[in-house]
């Protein structure tokens, strides 16, 4: 078995939001032993094309956090699963020189050394520095009694012992002055790899262990036995029982230069020129150059919190993770990559078809069958089918239809004899014991020798057949290139021509599931999932209009566990079926999904079709699909286990009015705060773009807010006070973790925001009526008029403060424009309007393309700027009837009411064109604006909350497609 190697993307993938109960294939389960082979788990590469600062991995650490650390030449590199962030030498970390060597989690933080004797500590986003050291450090100890050793590069050993620095050198014993690695074992005593072999030191006494060559010790390990283990550039060695060995005779000659025993006990070795070595019950296995390993110098190992093994080479980092999806391929013994069918034999194998001959898989074995046809060629295979007792039925491409017997070929069947066509995709034994051949031209059927072949003018609504199936009643249904035909109980003489173009003109039918009650069939075709229904003959669809990303689907094969998977030329969708009937009888408009590929273990996520079977449930619950790079095998039973660990998550930065905010301690933030942003991360590492983020902002939500996989909440216009925000992460088919990220802040109110203000003003104008009426008893009638004006300009000036207390609640105070609060009244309202009175509505939203790199390479006030400048431009060119408000960050939303989408549609043209066509030159040179429009139209949804949703999806839409542009969603 295979798995692809391929550069991790950090970029942002969907913005769409999916339902939590889907399987989301996240978490590893423990890289152990008893799983499969070293070369069978996935391979993720990153170097510096996906900003790493330098290619050679010196270590690797995670810290408590959850933060995975990575320490290179230049810099040290920290990951969240979507980034990295590198730190380099200067007053902000205090380290004098950005070559990092080692890093040890210390605690709760993280201790960072190397280049001149550089030497920081990280905890809680703060660096503290250490006083620095005269050599460059190799590694750092700390021991159980609280001490901190020092292994240097040519400097010796030291420690910190009461603030006085001590040293070990060569003179004092150690056999080399480089050294490379410290361990303290359970006995308290200290171990030291040097340049000149290892040491062992008690009570600051060095003695030289002369049972191991004089080679330089890299590595030292105490595994769970309590045994240590050491890797020199002359073998690997392990101290048990008060002697030194070789840890295996055919480790003897290897340069090993990391150890790493992973959680089930398998021992890992990387070696300085032959990659990486495991030991486990397979043996000893290799990893190398072949195998995808970025480079055969191994310089660090980590098993991370998830179970993800990572090496770190001279030339970039590899991951190795369990993926749901198995690959069988060519490199497993496959016959050929490009598999068109795949069978699940009632005797638990699998047998596959490929363009080069035809294979058979018993569970992890590959057995491809020794098939040559009388004109000396291997046969492409294009269908499969089970015969009674031993037989199998092969069609191929072009030598028709082959019988075999006990895996030898013993007939052959083509044209010449009746078959339609040579080309043979389908294949179905029906139960009375005829079999139906499907060809490229037309349908026959093979019954006591004899062969009859049927055509368009006996019924069939196209000739090219592509899947066959035989229903509960007796039916059996004829997928071909221009609808289905139904031969209702297998006669040939009753062929019903259904065709499937009423639902989005769909035609081709690539394949057929019929759920076990015998009520409906489902279809996949070129448009979708098609469901038809016994009872009344009806069609319904289950396709792009409902959510799915790809319309043409091949096979479906549904799970025992309720979930129906369809393979496609993009990956294998799976849904709930009981969903997709929900969808089917008009119950819901919309269907959750889960799209899976290559980043899940699918050596190639291109999934063939047009002949069958193309996936297949195996006996033992497995589903298996055809693909252009071998075979793809997920269990789906597994699907439950991914997304249970708890998955912590930080508070990674603020900005208040644009400007960074220190989280570190709690923020108070001054009055006419008005806009603030706080970003975050869950620390999963496998499929970190899936993780999906709630929050609660104390003090002013009601509740948790789901936000999908959007990692930025903003808040606008927040009144004075204190808040505490928290953030939670799970991934989908997972809980929400405990391990929150919080971050208690107040805003200051303004002097006339004060209770005590409001207390003064109030016992001054207690006192100003008494005063008033003590003078109105003395005046009486002249002074009850000044009295009167004086209550109403009173009156008056209360109420324009009212009015502009509640201006600025719902007005956006950098633009003017109303906020998303009066937006979100404007909708509601709109909506039911146009509900009621059946009037058309259209909203849309609108970004501000690449507006990162505005504030990034002018400034944030430059950003505001172009933010007003934009806001302008949407005043001028919207209708009176209109309303525009500014959303959030770089975002605004549009509303049409009364308006088609067509004509919204024009409006936004002009919108996007006036912003392309924005003089920026007033407030920044060489600044040029664009932006993307995503709109919809809210005919047909039932809540504002869909409208905005379809908007939203249109604007991604946009982007992907590459911005400065108005899509609307259809």
């Amino acid at each position: 078995m295979s798995r692809a190697v391929r550069p991790f993307a950090l970029s942002r993938l969907f913005r769409l939001v999916l339902y939590a109960w889907l399987p989301l294939l996240f978490l590893c389960r423990p890289l152990s032993a008893a799983d499969a082979p070293l070369d069978d788990y996935y391979r993720d590469l990153w170097n510096t094309r996906n900003g790493l600062p330098h290619n050679t991995i010196n270590s690797i650490a995670q810290t408590a956090e959850g933060y995975l650390w990575f320490a290179t030449w230049e810099g040290v590199a920290r990951y969240n699963g979507r980034e990295f962030r590198t730190f380099e030498r200067g007053a902000h970390t205090g380290l004098p020189d950005s070559g990092i060597r080692t890093l040890v989690p210390d605690g709760e933080g993280l201790l960072v050394a190397g280049a001149r004797g550089g030497i920081s500590r990280y905890q809680h986003q703060r660096w503290t520095a250490e006083p620095d050291l005269p050599a460059m450090v190799n590694h750092v100890l700390r021991t159980r009694d609280g001490r901190l050793w020092f292994a240097t590069e040519g400097g010796g050993i030291y420690w910190r012992q009461d603030g006085e620095l001590h040293h070990l050198g060569v003179d004092d014993g150690l056999p080399g002055a480089a050294v490379y690695r410290l361990l303290e074992d359970e006995d308290g005593v200290i171990w030291a790899g040097t340049s000149r072999g290892l040491a062992v030191i008690r009570d600051q006494r060095v003695q030289v262990v002369a049972q191991i060559p004089a080679a330089p010790v890299l590595a030292l390990l105490l595994d769970r036995q309590g045994r240590l283990l050491i890797g020199s550039e002359e073998g690997a060695y392990v101290h048990e029982q008060g002697g030194f060995s070789l840890l295996r005779p055919e480790l003897a000659q290897e340069a090993v230069s990391a150890l790493l025993e992973d959680d089930s006990g398998d021992l890992l070795l990387g070696t300085i020129d032959r990659g990486l070595i495991r030991l486990s019950r397979f043996g000893l296995e290799r990893l190398g150059l072949e195998q995808g390993l970025p480079d055969n110098r191994v310089v660090s190992l980590l098993q991370d919190s998830e179970r993800n093994i990572w090496v770190g080479t001279n030339g970039g980092l590899l991951r190795l993770r369990d993926a749901p999806f198995t690959s069988f391929t060519q490199d497993d013994g496959l016959a050929g990559n490009y598999v068109r069918t795949v069978l699940a034999h009632g005797n638990g194998s699998i047998w596959a078809g490929t363009s080069n001959g035809l294979s058979r898989i018993d569970g992890d074995r590959v057995q491809t069958l020794a098939l040559t046809l009388a004109d000396g060629s291997v046969p492409s295979i294009l269908s499969l089918a089970q015969g009674s007792g031993d037989t199998l039925w092969a069609g191929t491409f072009t030598h028709g239809l082959l019988r075999l017997e006990n895996g030898t070929l013993a007939q052959v069947i083509d044209r010449d004899q009746g078959l339609g066509a040579n080309e043979v995709r389908a294949i179905l034994p029906a139960v009375d014991g005829s079999l139906w051949v499907g060809t490229a031209k037309g349908l026959s059927r093979i019954k006591d020798g004899r062969i009859s072949t049927y055509y368009q003018q006996d019924g069939l609504p196209g000739e090219f057949v592509m899947a066959l199936h035989q229903a509960d009643n007796g039916d059996i249904w004829v997928g071909t290139g221009v609808g289905v035909g139904i031969l209702r109980q297998g006669r040939p003489d009753r062929i019903e021509a259904l065709y499937l173009n009423s639902q989005e003109n769909a035609e081709y039918a690539f394949g057929f599931y019929q759920e076990p009650d015998g009520k409906h069939m489902w279809m996949t075709t070129d448009r979708g999932l098609l469901r038809y229904r016994y009872r009344d003959g009806s069609l319904s669809m289950v396709g792009k209009p409902h959510g799915l990303p790809i319309e043409k689907m091949f096979q479906p094969v549904a799970d025992r566990l309720g979930g129906l998977w369809l393979s496609t030329n993009r990956g294998i969708l799976r849904i709930d079926l009981a969903e997709a009937q929900r969808v089917a009888d008009g119950e819901r408009d919309r269907i959750a999904f889960e799209l899976l590929g290559e980043g899940d273990g699918m050596a190639s996520a291109q999934a063939n079709g047009g002949s069958g079977p193309a996936a297949a449930l195996a006996r033992d619950g497995s589903v298996w699909i055809a693909t252009a790079k071998g075979v793809a095998r997920v269990y789906p039973g597994r699907l439950s286990e991914f997304g249970q660990a708890e998955l912590p998550v930080v508070l990674e930065s603020a900005e208040a009015n644009g400007k960074a905010a220190d989280i570190r301690l709690p923020l108070a933030l001054p009055a006419g705060t008005d806009r603030l942003q706080l970003s975050f991360a869950g620390l999963g590492y496998v499929m970190p773009e899936r993780i999906r983020y709630r929050t609660l902002l104390e003090g002013f939500d009601q509740g948790w807010v789901e936000r999908g996989r959007q990692n930025l909440a903003e808040y606008t216009n927040l009144a004075p006070g204190n808040y505490v925000f928290r953030v939670a992460a799970a991934y989908p088919y997972g809980d929400w973790s405990p391990q929150e990220a919080r971050l208690a802040f107040s805003i200051a109110p303004f002097f006339w925001q004060r209770p005590l203000f409001w207390l003064l003003a109030g016992l001054l104008g207690l006192a100003a009526i008494g005063l008033l009426m003590r003078l109105r008893l003395r005046m009486l009638r002249l002074r009850a008029v000044e009295l009167e004006h004086l209550v109403r300009d009173k009156t008056r000036e209360l109420q324009q403060q009212s009015l502009a207390f509640e201006r600025q609640a719902r007005e956006d105070q950098l633009t003017g424009l109303a906020n998303r609060r009066a937006f979100d009244e404007w909708l509601a309202q709109a909506f039911e309007a146009a509900r009621r009175e059946h009037t058309p509505l259209c909203l849309a939203v609108l970004d501000i393309d690449h507006f990162k790199q505005v504030n990034d390479k002018w400034s944030h006030a430059v950003g505001d700027q172009a933010i007003r400048a934009i806001a302008t431009v949407l005043r001028r060119e919207i209708r009176t009837t209109d309303y525009v408000a500014r959303w959030g960050g770089e975002e605004f939303t549009l509303l049409f009411p009364v308006t088609e989408p067509d004509e919204a549609v024009r409006i936004c043209e002009r919108i996007r064109r006036a912003i392309a066509d924005l003089d920026c030159g007033g407030f920044a040179d060489g600044l040029h604006l664009t932006a993307s429009l995503g709109g919809a139209g809210a005919r047909g949804l039932a809540s504002a909350d869909r409208l905005l949703a379809h908007a939203d999806q249109a604007l991604y839409q946009a982007k992907s497609e590459g911005r400065n542009r108005v899509v609307l969603w259809s």
